[in-house]
């Protein structure tokens, strides 16, 4: 499973009764936290510095509270200037406001740890998708590609498990999502290697459980897909939160807060696949120009402008790195050999590098990688550099 486990960017905390625990890794400082709480009660406004998430334990509100809360909150919410990753925790007996939309309705008893990498894991996740609408807008639609069988399909539920529920899974889900059956986690990935699915909900006994997790995030197409899981007795959620489960769902839950934990787990869920489809369709078409010489400067500069412009929000750079062949201590001496090595690195850096960092061919450039942060170019350049030592001679 490709974890995460550090902040694509920084920034305070906005919490209500549940503060995130800080990362050792430069993470911001604590004192920038806000108390959503306090300021809600004071009548404050909210800073305007970009929150690294918002996180709100629906059970440190009364009755009384959620309704304004949620009215003075999410206004401001939808006025940040970039999505943040947005949490609402709960027992799932707690009646929630209609119409909410969380980036994650999740059980209140998450590990620290877990909702951390959650954080991580939404951080990276919308970022992906803002880069696959920059590319959308740049580059334009692809004639004739063909997506992946697991890209495609109207929005899915894959339920796994013979626990019996499934018409009340059914029936918890939206209409206008297809709910399919597995009997256990072999065959729900066979299935998921079909069609689109959105997301997975596993209802088994406990190291059942468990065990379908693991299948499903042991395949990388899947790694990222929203797993709720059921569970029996509450001592064992940190467990399956830890084995891979996006949420927990313990004993029973109001059939209106489930449905709405399944609808923002399923809705994150598609965009996550919508950003999937159009960064493959990209790739692809980065591969064909390659035949044509290379990417269109035109194309390459409108590409970096509009994602710096985009970074700059959350307090971002951009780190563009030429993979020359002096940069690797490598000598060419005719037009054959330099373009042999920009193959042989273009394929390195692509197989090395993550989906939405941008690698291709730039005519009057040559091979370029660009990044969304300094780290990601140090770690890329010391893999294409281990990987040369063994391949060229």
């Amino acid at each position: 499973m490709d974890l995460e486990t550090s902040l694509s960017w920084r920034g305070p905390y906005w919490y209500a009764g549940r503060r995130p625990k800080r990362s050792s890794n430069g993470d911001a400082p604590e004192d920038l936290d806000v108390s959503l709480l306090k300021m809600f009660e004071r009548g404050s406004s909210l800073p305007t510095a970009l929150p690294a998430a918002v996180v709100v334990d629906i059970k440190c509100l009364d009755e009384t509270q959620k309704q304004p809360f949620f009215e003075w909150l999410l206004p401001t919410i939808a006025e940040l200037t970039c999505d943040v990753p947005f949490y609402v925790l709960t027992d799932g007996d707690d009646v929630l406001p209609e119409g909410l939309q969380a980036t994650a309705i999740i059980d209140r008893v998450v590990p620290d740890d877990v909702l951390l990498m959650l954080i991580c894991i939404h951080q990276r996740s919308l970022m992906r998708t803002e880069e696959a609408q920059l590319r959308r807008k740049v580059f334009g639609r692809i004639p004739g590609f063909g997506t992946a069988p697991h890209h495609t399909g109207t929005s899915s539920l894959m339920v796994v498990g013979l626990s019996g529920r499934f018409l009340e899974w059914q029936d918890a889900s939206d209409q206008k999502v297809e709910v399919v059956g597995a009997f256990d986690g072999k065959m729900a990935v066979e299935f998921m290697s079909m069609r689109a699915f959105d997301a997975v909900v596993i209802d088994a006994p406990f190291e059942e459980a468990v065990d379908y997790i693991r299948q499903i995030r042991r395949d990388a197409r899947f790694a990222g897909l929203p797993v709720l899981a059921v569970c029996e007795k509450e001592e064992d959620t940190a467990l399956l939160f830890r084995n891979g489960a996006s949420d927990v769902i313990v004993g029973d839950n109001l059939k209106e807060t489930l449905t709405m934990r399944m609808a923002s787990a399923i809705r994150f869920g598609k965009r996550r696949r919508l950003a999937d489809r159009i960064l493959a369709e990209s790739q692809m078409w980065l591969r064909q120009q390659i035949n044509e010489g290379g990417l269109g400067t035109e194309y390459y500069a409108n590409y970096l402008e509009t994602c710096s412009n985009a970074l700059a929000v959350r307090g971002l750079d951009l780190w563009e790195l030429r993979l020359k062949p002096e940069s690797f201590g490598i000598n060419v001496s005719t037009p054959e050999e330099l373009e042999e090595f920009n193959t042989t690195l273009l394929s390195i850096a692509d197989a090395t590098s993550r989906d939405e960092d941008l690698v291709c061919l730039v005519k009057d450039l040559g091979p370029v990688a660009v990044l969304k942060n300094e780290a990601g170019t140090v770690r890329l350049q010391k893999r294409i550099s281990s990987i040369l030592t063994h391949t060229v001679r």
